[in-house]
């Protein structure tokens, strides 16, 4: 068992051995990434030379220092071209390390913030603090003297560091490229205020808002890390929560999660975190939030600023073999960094299922087949399924009842065809609609999408009746039939009503009749006014 390292000040890291693939981390320059700027403290500057052996061993492994000194200074400076390799923009990160010897002689790492940031107004956002360099990524703008760092790491004199670059640490030493790694991330980002008694601190602010100044007291000082967490038994926020119940979700060992959906402002947002938590099998609770490390005894500095210790990522408190820093740079940017992630699954992209065509389609009675596509916008975490369903099952019907599309097949477009229903009536054509029910999926971001419905016309087969004898004039098609009374409504005078019967020679003279008395009629109605 890998011995419980606890942290001085806010917060620290803690490992016994720790491995670290670094292959897995693209090593190419990005294009406008971020800048890591060390300003280098004691231990940095260490003129020990290395012995031949030591050199070789590190030179295997890409370092090539002659001194104890240089040998730090180029790990160091690889750790942080980790991240800047992942981090876009053009903001300068100011870092101070140093090694200094700890009381703790399991403590080797610490990490203490300079400043933390609020960016308010507005007035319900001063309670939110950010470290200092998210601030300024976020502002745009200078918040504290380029000559302060943003962050202070400091690492343990007393620890046996592996310093190479490609290979694995042995087995009696601690990568430092990983712990250096994992240091960073808690500066920029990876820390809570929660305190034992799961209280947030108070604290008084000086509000500088345009020309005028004030002081504000806030009575829970947070941190952006702290504003998405999420308590899997409350099923609420953490800072939603009573101080017992956020005291009994960071000491419940696996109750703690991430979630990132809300941020400050932004209600729904996506949440980058949890999209890439649902591709790890291990340390994800059923909805695909990532487990943070809440264990039974509270630990500050080592509770709650870590990832569960089932999954290999770089954050994880406690871990053999770390592998990746995908989850912890998805979080990151859940807190407000930009992330280049070229290699990551797709995330924050407009959830979507697109249809085409939604109308035009035409089957027939005798066969006749109409085909529409469907296909996802965006790479799912989970399988999606989506039920088909004529609305006149006897008019046109689909060759599928469902569609499943997966994280492997989400991109191609499926084809659905539509076949035109026989039946013996002449009915003329006949509109019906393909609906796409609503998807279900794991996914939270496509379970419950109503996709468009199709419209079809299934145009009839059957024989037209027959012509009308010769002198008789077919109905209009635009007529209707009044329903159960047998009469065909026409157009002009009240004449115009017959009965469907036809023209027989007793109607024709019955006809004729009612036309001669009108006519009469008309005539003994006229010959009064001129007489007048």
């Amino acid at each position: 068992m890998l011995p419980v390292i606890k942290q001085k000040g806010v917060v620290g890291f803690s490992l016994g051995v720790l491995f670290f693939l670094l292959t897995l981390f693209p090593a190419g320059p990005y294009c406008g990434a971020v800048t890591i700027e060390a300003q280098y403290g004691t231990g940095f500057n260490d003129t020990t030379r290395l012995t031949e052996e030591e050199r070789a061993l590190l030179g295997d492994s890409g370092n090539n220092a002659s001194t104890l000194g240089q040998a730090r200074r180029n790990a160091f400076e690889y750790a942080a071209g980790l991240l800047e390799d992942r981090l876009p923009g053009p903001n300068t990160i100011r870092v101070g390390v140093s090694f200094r010897p700890f009381g703790d002689e399991t403590t080797v790492a610490v990490t203490d913030r300079v400043r933390v940031t609020s960016l308010g107004p507005p007035r319900e956002l001063l309670h939110i603090g950010y470290p200092s360099a998210l601030a300024e990524k976020i502002a745009k703008r200078k918040l504290i003297d380029e000559s302060t760092p943003h962050f202070v790491v400091g690492f343990s004199r007393n620890s046996n560091f592996h310093y190479g670059f490609r290979e694995d640490a042995p087995s009696f030493s601690i990568d430092f490229v990983a712990l250096a790694v994992h240091e960073l991330i808690h500066g920029l980002g990876f820390y809570s205020s929660l305190g034992e008694d799961g209280s947030f601190p108070a604290v008084t602010l000086e509000v500088r808002d345009g020309n005028r100044s004030y002081s504000l007291e806030i009575e829970q000082w947070q941190r952006i890390y702290d504003v998405q967490m999420y308590s899997e038994g409350d099923g609420e926020l953490i800072v939603d929560l009573e101080p017992h119940q956020r005291e009994r979700a960071v000491t419940s060992d696996t109750g703690l999660l991430w979630d990132g959906t809300v941020r400050p402002g932004k209600e729904n947002s996506c949440s980058y975190g949890q999209r890439m938590a649902e591709l790890k099998s291990a340390g994800v609770a059923s909805d695909g939030k990532p487990r943070l490390h809440a264990p039974m005894t509270f630990d500050k500095g080592s509770s709650v600023t870590h990832v569960h210790m089932d999954l290999e990522d770089v954050m994880e408190y406690r871990y053999l073999f770390p592998r990746d820093m995908d989850l912890s740079l998805a979080m990151l940017r859940d807190m407000g960094w930009e992330v280049d992630d070229d290699s990551f699954p797709p995330s924050c992209v407009p959830t979507g299922v697109s249809v085409t065509p939604t109308s035009g389609l035409v089957t027939t009675e005798g066969g006749g087949m109409a085909m529409f596509a469907v296909k996802l916008d965006s790479e799912p975490m989970s399988d999606v399924t989506i039920p088909l369903r004529s609305s006149r099952p006897q008019e046109g019907v689909a060759d599928t009842a469902s569609l499943e599309f997966t994280p492997d097949n989400w991109a191609a477009a499926q084809t659905v065809t539509v076949t035109g229903i026989n039946d013996t009536e002449e009915d003329g054509p006949k509109r019906y609609v393909i609906a796409l029910e609503r998807a279900g999926s794991r996914d939270r971001f496509y379970d419950g999408f109503d996709p468009d419905d199709v419209s079809v016309t299934n145009r009839d087969n059957d024989p037209e009746p027959d012509p009308p004898p010769p002198g008789e004039s077919a109905p209009r098609p635009d007529q209707e039939t009044a329903q159960g009374r047998g009469w065909n409504v026409g157009l002009g005078c009240a004449l115009a009503m017959e009965k469907r019967t036809g023209n027989t020679p007793e109607n024709t003279v019955l006809n004729l009749f009612f036309i001669a008395v009108f006519l009469f009629s008309a005539v003994l109605w006229k010959s009064p006014l001129k007489e007048k």
